[in-house]
C-alpha cells in the first residue's frame, strides 16, 4: 500500500468507529488501525 492509501484506509476506518461506537466488532476495528498507523510511522522512516 502506498502512504496515501494507507491514510484513506486510516480515515474510513476513523469515520466507521464514528458511525458505529457500540459495534461487537470494535476491538478489531481498532488493532487494525493501530497496525496501519505503525505501517505509515515506519514508512516515512524509510
Amino acid at each position: 500500500m502506498t502512504n496515501s492509501q494507507i491514510v484513506a484506509k486510516i480515515q474510513e476506518l476513523e469515520t466507521w468507529l464514528i458511525e458505529n461506537p457500540h459495534s461487537s466488532e470494535r476491538n478489531l476495528i481498532e488493532s487494525d488501525l493501530k497496525k496501519l498507523r505503525t505501517a505509515l510511522l515506519d514508512k516515512s522512516h524509510e
